[in-house]
């Protein structure tokens, strides 16, 4: 028989479940700040040198004589402005995964409850930019997959169309 006034499955307001940072579990976590905060230092050397790399080649493309830079498509430009947006794109995430790792090693050292709190959000936003992005770059994919078709298709009907007519 249940003697308190709770209802089965149901947990009193001001009764809060409490986890425990066993030093095992404490070595693990300031293990993952470490390799955390290794692979955004490395993420962020490597957006800076995206960056650096696509201001470089907007000014090299600029500097292009036409006849090359007229064999292209597109302007030459768009090379270097495609890598600074994929290295603006790329901060947040890095940012996000930083600022884990610090609090997590602060947190398990001084045992703080609300840099714990702090360091998990981060990690929560972290992996909430990875997985909408990944989705976004998904669609962009089916997206670029369906137009690709459709362009085959019309070439493939204004091929015919110009060979009967020859």
């Amino acid at each position: 028989m249940n003697t308190t006034n709770e209802t089965p499955g149901q947990e009193m307001p001001e009764q809060h479940a409490k986890l425990e940072i066993t030093n095992e579990l404490g070595q693990i976590l300031q293990s993952a700040g470490k390799w955390g905060k290794f692979l955004s230092i490395l993420g962020f050397v490597f957006m800076g040198m995206m960056v650096f790399g696509g201001f470089v080649m907007s000014i090299v493309f600029l500097v292009i004589p036409g006849d090359l830079a007229g064999e292209m498509p597109f302007p030459p430009f768009l090379f270097g402005l495609i890598y600074l947006i994929i290295g603006a794109i790329y901060f947040l995430p890095i940012l996000y995964l930083y600022r884990f790792s610090s609090n997590i090693n602060k947190a398990v050292l001084s045992k703080n409850q609300e840099q714990l709190s702090v360091a998990f959000t981060n990690l929560k936003a972290h992996y909430r930019f990875i997985g909408i992005f990944t989705i976004v770059m998904f669609a962009l994919y089916i997206l670029a997959f369906i137009i690709m078709m459709f362009v085959g298709i019309f070439a493939g009907f204004a091929s015919g169309v110009s060979g009967l007519s020859a």
